[in-house]
């Protein structure tokens, strides 16, 4: 048997990660039988006389564990601080508020009292408009239209620029010729004499040609427009307006020889009082009251063609004012 066994004995390959391992070591191989038999011989030989006394213990039941939240610092509520003091804090704030409130309420409602308090105003100024001003005199200001101005006039030339314009009115006045100038559709309309129609003008004219001077008699319009005036500023330009026609007609007819009748003195006069007592407060407005006031007194006492030639001076410095408006 043993020599059965020394020609088959085997080997055991193992491999380890993949690797094949070679042992030589001889397989041991034990007779079943004599190990039973020495079993056997041991159990005979136990101490019968030792018991095992175990102590008689119930099973404690399992610990029960609680699971456990932990917080990070950075995820902690924070304790909102509460000032003590708040609520005095806002209640002082509100009387301040309430004190500035009333200051301010009292201050204006004493304004209005003082600035009412005293003798009434003229209507001009109480008038309800769109102010978009008051003059030296307090007059409040409101855009209101001029109706067309119309009137005869002689033309001196029509110019594309304001210097050529000047030039030729300066030439003019060497030669002792009163001259304006109106700026209407982008020209300058260079004006040496008005009339109170067109056939007086053209009378005129001829006069003027006489002397070398190269004239054009013909009707002329400046159209409506809106400006900003006072009530007495807008009374005195529609009545100025139509003093300037009567005026021209007998100015124009002084320059030609003829003398005014005594029914156009009365109502030059006349006219010229009611302007005396129109209050104007704008520069333009009030330079143009003086130069037409000045020609209404002029014309009524006029009695050379010199004195009517004063008159239709002033009566293109009214003109000339009235286009720049």
């Amino acid at each position: 048997m043993m020599g059965d066994r020394g020609k088959n004995d085997k080997k055991i390959s193992i491999k380890i990660n993949g690797e094949k391992t070679k042992f030589d070591e001889d397989l041991l191989v034990y007779d079943w039988k004599l190990g039973e038999s020495e079993t056997a011989a041991g159990e005979e030989a136990k101490d019968d006389g030792f018991d095992w006394n175990l102590p008689d213990e119930e099973a404690e039941p399992p610990q029960e564990y609680k699971k456990i939240h932990y917080v990070s610092g950075s995820k902690k509520k924070k304790k909102s601080f509460i000032n003590p003091f708040q609520d005095s804090v806002n209640l002082v704030m509100s009387l301040i508020g309430a004190i500035v409130v009333g200051a301010v309420l009292g201050f204006g409602t004493l304004k209005v009292i003082t600035t009412t308090d005293g003798p009434a105003k003229p209507a001009a100024m109480l008038q309800d408009n769109t102010s978009a001003g008051k003059t030296d005199d307090q007059q409040a200001v409101s855009a209101v239209e001029l109706k067309d101005f119309s009137t005869s006039i002689l033309q001196g030339g029509v110019f594309s620029t304001e210097e050529a314009m000047k030039a030729m009115k300066d030439s003019l006045a060497s030669k002792g010729l009163p001259a304006a100038y109106v700026e209407k559709d982008g020209q300058f309309f260079l004006l040496l004499g008005v009339s109170g129609d067109l056939e007086t003008a053209k009378t005129l004219g001829g006069k003027l040609k006489d002397q070398g001077v190269d004239v054009y008699a013909k009707d002329f319009v400046m159209g409506s427009k809106g400006v900003n005036a006072s009530k007495e500023e807008k009374t005195f330009l529609e009545k100025g307006n139509a003093l300037f026609s009567a005026i021209a007609q007998a100015s124009s007819s002084g320059m030609t020889g003829g003398t005014a009748d005594d029914a156009t003195i009365k109502t030059i006069q006349s006219g010229v009082k009611e302007l005396e007592g129109i209050k104007v407060g704008q520069d333009s407005i009030a330079s143009m009251k003086k130069s037409l006031v000045e020609a209404g007194n002029l014309a009524a006492g006029m009695k050379t063609p010199e004195d009517a030639q004063k008159v239709q001076g002033e009566l293109l410095s009214y003109l000339q004012l009235y286009s720049g408006l």
